[in-house]
Parts: C-alpha cells; structure tokens; sequence
C-alpha cells in the first residue's frame, strides 16, 4: 500500500479528525441553540466569490476547512432559520448517517444490505400500521427524496392501471394523464413528463379559496378528458401543498378514485409525518386509502436529507414497476423479494437510509417525533393569530393547516403592483442582512412571505422579533 493510501485509511488519524470534527459541530450546535446578535443565520455571499475562496483553498490548503465551511454554510439549527422544508437533523440521526456512510452498505440486493435492509422494511411497516394499511398485503421502502418517490408510485400506478406494457412497448399512440391540484409541487410535473405523458399526461384541478383542490370539479374534468380522447388513471393529492401547508380533502379524492377505479397517490412529503402526532392526525384522514404514499423523514422528522418513505397498499403492485433484466444480481426477476430492494426502487446502489431513522427511533422513539411535530404545528397557529393583529396584514390561510404559514403586507392605498415589490422587497432585505432566514411565494399572482417553523429552538421571542423587523422595513 502506498504511503498515500495508508495515510487516506490511518485508523488513529480516523480518530483523531473524528473527535475533532464531532466537537467543532457540538460548539456549533450549542452556539446555534442561544446565539448572539450577532450570529448570522445566512451570509449572502456571492457563488463566483464563494468558488474563487474555494478554489484558492484547494490550490493551496490552509487551515481547517470544517471551521471555514461553518462560517459561510446556511444555519438550519439557528432559530431564526425560518426558510424552505428541511428539518434541522437531530445529533443521533446525523451519527447513523456517519456509521451508514462509513460501513457504506449497497442497499439495492440484500447480500450488500443486509442490517439496513432489513431495518427498511422494519421502519415501513410502522409507518404502514400508521397510516392503516394491511400489514399482510402493504409494503414499503426508503429512496432518495421526494421527486423520486412521487416518480416511482406513478411509474408503478402506470404498470397497474394501463392495460398493455409500457415498459416494453411504449404508449402506442395513446394519451394518458393523472389529475393534480394546481398547488403540487413541482416534482409531480416533472416526474409525469420524465414518464414521457408531456404536458397533457397531467391535469390540473382549480384550488379553493384555501388553496385544495376543488374536488367539485374532478368528474367534469374527467369527462372532458374522456372527450379528447386522454385516459385518466389516476389522482395526486397533497397533503400537505407545498406553498400554504393546506391539505386536500383525501376522503372526496378517495370517493372519487375509488368510483372510477383510479390510482390514488397521496403526497404527503411534508404532512406525512402528522402519522405520528395524535393531535394532527385528522389532517391526514383518508390517507388509508390511497394505493401508494410518500413522506420525507428529513422535512419534518429531524432527519438528515434525503430519506423518503414510499408505501404501497398493495406491496405486490411494487413489483410491476420494473421490469429489467439483471442476471448478475439474481436469478429470478419476477419473483417478490421483498430483500431485494432494486426490484422495486429506481436506485440499485442505495444508500442506507434506514440507519439514520432507526437511530432516532431507538434513541427517542415515536415520542419524539410527536412532541416535536405538535411543538411545531401549535407555533404555526400562534404565528398567524400574532399576524392577525398586525395592521394591513394579511394571510391566504387564516387557520394554518401546518408549519408553514404565508403572509404578506397588504396595505389598502397599495395597488396589486406596489405590494408585490413591497412584499418582495421585504423579503429580499432580511436575506440580505442575515439574521433571519425566511422565503418567498406566489400565489395567485400575489408575492407573500412564508416561513416554515421547522427548528425545535425557535419561539415567539424570535417571531415577534421578525415581525418587528419586517415592520421597520415599511418605514
């Protein structure tokens, strides 16, 4: 071995670098709990100014590039991070992550997987009993983040419900279409193209003015598809949307798949995880009866990303996705391993998710998933009944149905224009200075503000604090 590859695997500078990376990043997560003014939670550093840095220090390395990466990175555990839809990881789930990454076991066949295979399929049938499906017929497995798993359910909903093989054979001419919100995100309509259906192979319904769909109008839509010759097989629906945080009505949805003998594919990336708190759970009513699932343990279960869980109600239907050859893996592609999971998931060299779950589950169990997701989901409807007594506020969801909660100034001598660069403004100027983190959306053609109260450390002392901030703004 040389002296360059001995270095790379020394077990003692292992040690050494571990202890020390893992107590730089317990100084930083205890700075990140009670941090100073001064503690930013975002530095909006140009990306050509970050490459030059970046690329000066592999030309001629300097220092510790942990400490340097920690002074420029965004800071998901700081309590004023108030942004996009990733949980700041809890310390026992990023070490999983670290004991995975080390053993680094291929989870795609078993005889790679093994442990973390078998931990998967533990970690789906809780999440199966959770959400009420069979535990004889249902199965589950863990993939790479949300568009990922809303592309598998759907590639699988297709070898279902169209009648010849379009693995083999194409679509033969054929238009086929699933039935959307205009609220889903962004990666249903990807995944629908990807599947080669273009911008016909998704239809999308109207919301009401809580932004779900309006299920009112899904038969008049499927008979219109049926006029232009374009076969529905099946409907997506949110829970929560991406934008406001507000559920589809599953059970409407589930009537209506059910009448016509639809998939449903339920999304429920973010509100998934209400599985697990008794308080929320209503939200989620009607999930049982959906034919496939997604949720992202790393949205809302203080996972590291990415970790999604995609769960068939009928776990035989999983194994009609694929339909690929691979004799160097096993013998028999069409018999149902549950422990061969590249039978079923678009990846083969799958990383292994599970560790990270398990780790948390075995450490803090279910109860932590729960007292975590009612902390949170009891700070959304604090954060909009404080909005509500701010002058010239004003929110598309007066009850929030989640975390995340849109809001944006609306003063009535304004015209549509003006609030929209007001808003944007705004918004723009907090990234800028750094002490908060916050996003931006539009809806229905209105910019809003809109934050997710994702960090366990953020309380109301921090929110009247923004609020404050966005009202020194207006001056």
């Amino acid at each position: 071995m040389t002296n360059s590859l001995s270095n790379a695997f020394d077990a003692e500078s292992f040690r050494k670098k571990g202890y020390a990376m893992i107590d730089q990043l317990a100084d930083h997560l205890q700075r990140m709990q009670s941090p100073d003014l001064s503690q930013k939670v975002y530095d909006q550093t140009k990306p050509e100014a970050l490459y030059d840095f970046w690329k000066k220090d592999l030309d001629a390395p300097t220092g510790n590039w942990y400490e340097k990466t920690l002074a420029q990175i965004i800071h998901l555990h700081h309590p004023k991070y108030l942004g996009h839809q990733t949980a700041p990881p809890a310390p026992e789930a990023v070490l999983g992550e670290l004991f995975g990454a080390f053993l680094d076991p291929g989870m795609g066949i078993y005889e790679q997987g093994t442990t973390g295979v078998v931990l998967e399929r533990l970690i789906s049938e809780i999440v199966a009993d959770k959400i009420g499906f069979s535990p004889e017929t249902s199965s589950g497995f863990l993939t790479s983040g949300g568009t990922l798993g809303n592309l598998t359910a759907l590639l699988c909903a297709r070898a279902v419900k169209i009648k010849t093989d379009v693995w083999e054979h194409g679509y033969q001419g054929k238009q086929y279409a699933f039935m959307v919100s205009e609220e889903a995100h962004y990666s249903v309509d990807r995944a629908v193209r990807v599947m080669g259906m273009g911008a016909a192979g998704l239809i999308k319904i109207p919301v009401d003015d809580q932004f779900k769909m309006n299920t009112s109008l899904l038969e008049a839509e499927l008979i219109k598809a049926k006029k232009n010759n374009v076969e529905v097989i099946g409907v997506i629906a949110n829970a929560c949307s991406t934008s406001t945080g507000t559920h589809d009505d599953l059970e409407a949805i589930a009537d209506f798949c059910q009448l016509h003998q639809l998939w449903m594919h339920v999304d429920a990336a973010h509100g998934g995880a209400l599985l697990f708190s008794r308080k929320y759970r209503h939200l989620l009513k009607g999930i049982e009866r959906g034919d496939s699932v997604i949720f992202d343990f790393h949205k809302m279960l203080l996972t590291p990303s990415l970790v999604t869980m995609l769960i068939f109600k009928n776990g035989s239907h999983s194994y009609q996705t694929f339909a690929q050859r691979a004799a160097y893996l096993w013998d028999n592609q069409e018999s149902g391993e549950w422990y061969n999971l590249a039978k079923r998931t678009f990846e083969l060299t799958k990383t292994s998710m599970s560790f990270r779950v398990y780790a948390l589950l075995r450490n803090g169990g279910e109860q932590l998933f729960e007292d975590y997701l009612d902390r949170q989901y009891d700070l959304g409807r604090t954060f909009a009944q404080m909005i509500k007594a701010l002058p010239h506020f004003e929110m598309p969801v007066n009850v929030p149905e989640s975390n995340i909660v849109c809001f944006r100034y609306a003063a009535p001598d304004k015209t549509a224009e003006e609030l929209n660069e007001i808003n944007g403004s705004i918004r723009e100027a907090i990234v800028k200075e750094g002490e908060f983190f916050i996003v931006q959306t539009r809806l229905k053609n209105q910019i809003f503000l809109r934050v997710t109260l994702i960090n366990p450390s953020t309380t109301v002392e921090h929110l009247s604090a923004l609020l404050l901030k966005i009202q020194s703004l207006l001056k």
